[in-house]
């Protein structure tokens, strides 16, 4: 049994997914959250940027324009212009009455700079900004248009001293061939959106602690909820592995009241039916055993049980009194004990193909006995394997037929007797294939029980393919049960039961599917179709999980061909995407492909795989 800590780790794996997930999508919606403020705060800044330069030039323009009419109406009545200097000298404007009017004549010599006196008089004209701009004569240009125009330069800020990014509306007054305009420097207009928007970079940090904040609170309630729901399932859990040792150590029931989640209960309760059937079937296999004993010792064939290294293991008072040695001396020896050195290599040969092939064999030997004398035997000798398959020994099964090369009919009533005992073997290994089947079946039940209440998927998926897998090595043990052949099994019945299992544990999807299905009539050995019946669990799975699509036609192929004697090739293809155009990174390594590749090592084939515009596996075995 396992113990009870490996039930618990299921859940608290399930805890700290639940916990990165949490964190997962905290971290998503913070930085989400962070993200769309700053790209806020960044298009504010160019909207409030814009929305001042903006009203400051509209300002400026109606600034020149309401001057520019000023001096229309100025010089209609009089001519003084050293009067209309000293007003326009007066006329300031901005938050620091840093804004001016500056007067040029045509030809680029300054008139009026009340900010700059030390250019009053100085002529401009070839004067270049930092960019190369020649700044008069781009001003004397906008001065033939009627309705002005802005202009981008670089000028000197007086309140600085720098040289920075400068906008002014400049227009002309053709009748006294002057230029007039003011402007606005940008510096002042940067330094106004960014007190702006400290201002609102202040208010959106308080909204987004607020925001942490909440999500925090709301975080750990959840995962508070969520491991006091995970700690009831532990508990759970951990009642389930305590019956299980009880049920091991003294095959005790299960106590369903300790438990409180139904699934568990249910899960208790097809335990509780299964070591009920147990007990039965334990009680069953000592009156076998006892029945197979009395029967060893009264039966008139000698019975004889080698190990795989050909020692005596088995010996009955029949083979006592065939042999004139008593159990005590037989157990533990050779093969040299009973038989003569001219036949020893013979027999040798056969136990070891015995055990290869696990047929069963029929031999006529002679024999030597305790006193010497050399007798005729004819054997009837058969393979003992576990429920794994592996080979444990063998079970000679003799009679003594030197009397019956002279009376047929003594060897007429021997036959009888051999096969009949024959036959109840057979039944034996039956019942043993039929209870491996009962067994599979009960665990890949627990596994579909165990599955339902599990709520994430990729742990249902892992449930479900060992389910499959289990499902696979069971339906070669139910053939075996329902064949009269007890050695192998037809792989073209077991296949296709296989791929119509799948289709209908993965939905019901026959409607969708078109099958080509092409195997050949023969019959194989639990050692190849075992593995056989798994890489085809395998592949087709991989096929429904990754290559199927709803409402698409999808195309299974699954071929057998016989190469010759004892070499065969499988072919299997779907027409879903490749590895290289889904899901490549968990098909190539999932548990699934690494178990092909196992399996097709076990029966000494050869895989090749293409995955480019359909995914195609071709075996060789």
């Amino acid at each position: 049994m396992m113990q009870n800590a490996s039930g618990i780790s299921l859940v608290k794996n399930i805890r700290s997914y639940v916990l990165y997930i949490l964190l997962l999508l905290f971290t998503i919606i913070s930085l989400f959250l962070i993200s769309d403020r700053a790209r806020f705060i960044f298009n504010t800044k160019d909207r409030i940027y814009t929305e001042t330069l903006d009203r400051q030039s509209e300002f400026i323009r109606n600034e020149i324009l309401t001057v520019s009419n000023f001096i229309y109406h100025y010089i209609e009545w009089n001519h003084n212009s050293r009067e209309l200097f000293d007003y326009l000298r007066t006329i300031r404007y901005g938050e620091k009455n840093n804004g001016y009017i500056f007067v040029m004549s045509y030809d680029g010599t300054v008139l009026l700079n009340d900010i700059q006196k030390e250019l009053q008089g100085e002529n401009l004209w070839d004067l270049e900004d930092p960019n190369g701009l020649k700044v008069i004569q781009e001003e004397r240009k906008i001065a033939d248009n009627p309705d002005g125009d802005f202009l981008h330069y670089f000028w000197e800020n007086p309140s600085t001293g720098k040289i920075t990014p400068k906008v002014s509306f400049i227009t002309g007054i053709p009748e006294m061939e002057w230029i007039i305009g003011t402007g606005v420097y940008l510096d002042s207009i940067e330094k106004e959106t960014s007190w702006q928007v400290k201002h609102i970079y202040k208010n959106l940090i308080i909204q987004l602690a607020v925001f942490l904040f909440t999500m925090i609170l709301i975080f750990l309630f959840i995962y508070k909820k969520f491991k006091n729901f995970t700690f009831s399932v532990s508990k759970d859990i951990y009642v389930i592995n305590e019956c299980f040792n009880k049920a091991e150590m003294d095959s005790e029931v299960f106590d369903i009241s300790r438990i409180k989640y139904d699934e568990f209960s249910e899960i208790a309760y097809q335990a509780n039916e299964m070591i009920i059937r147990q007990q039965r079937a334990e009680k069953e296999k000592r009156f076998s055993d006892l029945r197979l004993k009395l029967q060893s010792e009264q039966s008139p064939l000698a019975y004889v049980g080698w190990d795989l290294n050909n020692k005596i293991i088995e010996w009955n008072p029949a083979a006592e009194d065939m042999f004139g040695y008593t159990k005590e001396e037989a157990l533990g020896q050779g093969i040299g004990l009973i038989i003569p050195d001219h036949e020893r290599i013979g027999v040798e040969d056969l136990f070891y193909n015995l055990v290869k092939t696990d047929n069963r064999k029929k031999n006529i030997n002679q024999n030597i006995t305790k006193d010497g004398r050399i007798i005729t035997c004819e054997w009837y000798n058969n393979n003992l394997i576990d429920s794994k398959g592996d080979a444990l020994g063998i079970v000679a099964v003799g009679l003594d037929i030197t009397r019956r090369l002279k009376s047929h009919e003594e060897i007429a009533q021997k036959n009888i007797e051999l096969e009949k005992s024959l036959k109840e073997k057979n039944l034996l290994v039956r019942e043993v294939h039929h209870r491996v089947k009962n067994n599979m079946a009960i665990i890949s039940s627990l596994l579909s029980l165990q599955s339902s209440s599990i709520k994430n998927d990729y742990l249902q998926s892992l449930l479900q393919s060992s389910q499959n897998r289990i499902h696979s090595m069971a339906m070669v043990h139910e053939h075996i049960y329902r064949n009269e052949n007890l050695h192998d099994v037809n792989v073209r019945v077991y296949i296709t039961e296989l791929v119509e299992y799948l289709m209908m544990n993965f939905g019901n999807i026959e409607s969708q599917v078109s099958l080509n299905i092409d195997i050949a009539d023969v019959n194989l050995d639990l050692d190849t179709l075992i593995p056989l019946g798994m890489m085809v669990n395998e592949i087709i799975s991989n096929s429904f999980k990754y290559a199927f699509k709803v409402d698409e036609l999808f195309e299974l192929s699954v071929i057998l061909r016989i190469m010759d004697e004892d070499r065969f090739y499988l072919y299997i293809a779907d027409n879903g995407p490749g590895f290289n155009s889904k899901n490549e990174s968990v098909r190539e390594g999932a548990i699934g492909l690494k178990l092909i590749k196992g399996l097709v090592e076990q029966i000494d084939g050869r895989l090749k795989i293409t995955a480019e515009d359909k995914t195609a596996y071709e075996i060789y075995f």
